[in-house]
């Protein structure tokens, strides 16, 4: 998002126009107005916190905050109160990350989050990870619903039992509908065989079908809690203005933005509780109609933090089992989530513990990058924190290659040379030929849109988790200070 100083002459326009009609946007340094004094029996103020791509990042992080952080900004800038005119929602992928969330398969999250006094969350498609019995105990657990409007059983087209596909809320006097949005993506985007079983329609059907639910039992002012992408929102903003739905709010893709189309805000706060969105309005109860909003990006700087908050998620980390805060190596630079570095970090003890095969690939998009300093096995569960056994599958050198250029794969095993690529041992990787390939299963399944499977269907399941082989090779090296990590990765 822009700052204000440095808009263009048509987003200054743009923004002229919708402040005329009584709407703004405003960037984290503008005035924030919270419509107090404007406030009668009918007209009611709300201010609506949002938060989406949480991740499970609890703890500060480089420059953000992290919850405790986050709380105290709410106390201290917002005048919080989840009993007063405020109502705080998530987009939803809500706890894989960080190990102090994916250790306890989102408990913590969930816990702190309820502490936090969040009303609702979309389900997104990360929050499947740890498979659907998970989600289900992380449904009992939350203290305020999980929402999807558009994920049905395929069995019966119902709402599966974890899910709802909308609440309401009544907030100082506003009776709120929530709308919960699951992105289509779900399917490719955790591991697939979780979500076997159910349907992600499109986003406009459901909205058609479950708004005149929602009118029906009251409620007046309707938000979208989604997790879709600011693209998707953009096309779905015409049908939400067509159904008096003025707030859309998303996920999904990480992206911080404000926007209005079609008198319809659309927001999206980033990722990892590192900024919120604040948006205040004034509604009147009487009519149905919101008379004025504001909404802007809130940054969430580390600094102080709100001291039950902290110690809510210190009493999580003393839970944790102490072997996994135990030293097992050191790295004296950041191992990169999209580098060669880190293609041999996971790639060089996969083969090494299955030798049999004779290349590894795996997608990046699904690793953090490895920060310096002391590691341990709560690291590499952060490195890695989705939960993968590695399938051995059998590729020509052509399907590998094609497999490797067009996903962007890291891999192992392998050299790209002047004239293609060629096996660790130096002979060409020949087109014809096939390979033993070791490779997620997520991936093999279908996972981030690989299509492998339909050359080897009969792939075999190594009985290895993908972060095991990983720890015990980081161990076995003994890297300190003096040797770091980095130096038997070829930095």
């Amino acid at each position: 998002m822009r700052h204000p100083s440095i808009l263009s002459r048509r987003d200054f326009l743009r923004l002229s126009a919708l402040a005329g009609a009584g709407m703004m946007l405003s960037s984290c340094g503008s005035p924030l107005e919270d419509f107090s004094d404007q406030e009668t029996e009918t007209l009611r103020r709300l201010v609506l916190l949002y938060t989406n791509d949480e991740h499970g990042w609890l703890e500060p992080s480089g420059e953000a905050g992290g919850a405790a952080g986050m709380y105290r900004r709410w106390l201290a800038d917002e005048n919080y109160d989840p009993a007063g005119p405020n109502i705080a929602l998530s987009g939803g992928d809500l706890f894989t990350g960080p190990a102090l969330s994916t250790y306890f398969k989102g408990e913590s999250t969930l816990d702190v989050m309820g502490a936090m006094g969040y009303a609702a969350a979309a389900i997104g498609n990360h929050d499947f990870d740890a498979g659907v019995d998970v989600l289900r105990q992380r449904a009992a657990q939350a203290g305020f619903p999980l929402l999807s409007a558009n994920l049905r059983q395929k069995a019966n087209y119902q709402t599966p039992d974890f899910a709802r596909k909308y609440v309401i809320k009544e907030v100082n006097g506003i009776r709120i509908g929530l709308i919960g949005l699951t992105t289509r993506e779900t399917p490719v985007d955790t591991q697939p065989h979780y979500v076997a079983d159910y349907n992600f329609i499109p986003y406009e059907d459901a909205l058609r079908e479950v708004v005149p639910l929602v009118r029906e039992e009251g409620a007046g002012l309707l938000i979208v809690v989604g997790h879709i992408c600011a693209s998707e929102m953009r096309l779905l903003a015409p049908v939400a203005a067509e159904l008096s739905i003025p707030i859309v709010c998303g996920g999904h893709c990480h992206e911080e933005i404000v926007e209005m189309i079609e008198g319809v805000t659309i927001v999206q706060s980033g990722s990892f509780w590192r900024n919120y969105i604040r948006i205040a309005l004034l509604f009147d109860t009487d009519t149905g109609q919101m008379l004025n909003i504001q909404a802007s990006l809130q940054p969430n700087l580390a600094g102080r933090e709100d001291a039950r908050i902290a110690g809510r998620i210190s009493g999580w980390r003393v839970r944790m089992d102490p072997a996994m805060l135990q030293q097992i190596g050191y790295a004296g630079q950041m191992i990169g989530w999209n580098s060669g570095e880190m293609a041999r970090l996971l790639t060089q003890p996969w083969l090494a513990a299955y030798p049999t095969a004779q290349a590894a690939i795996f997608a990046p998009r699904y690793v953090q990058s490895l920060p310096p300093g002391v590691i341990t096995p709560a690291s590499i569960l952060s490195m890695i924190p989705t939960d993968n056994r590695l399938i051995e599958m059998k590729l020509t050198g052509a399907q590998l290659v094609h497999t490797i250029e067009e996903r962007q794969s890291l891999y192992g095993g392998i050299e790209s040379a002047a004239e293609g690529y060629v096996l660790a041992e130096g002979s060409p990787l020949e087109p014809e030929e096939r390979y033993r390939i070791l490779i997620p299963e997520a991936l093999y399944y279908g996972g981030n849109y690989y299509a492998v499977q339909q050359y080897d269907q009969e792939g075999q399941d190594t009985g290895l988790d993908w972060r095991t082989p990983v720890i015990e090779w980081v161990r076995s090296l003994g890297t300190n200070r003096q040797d770091p990590l980095e130096r038997h990765l070829g930095l």
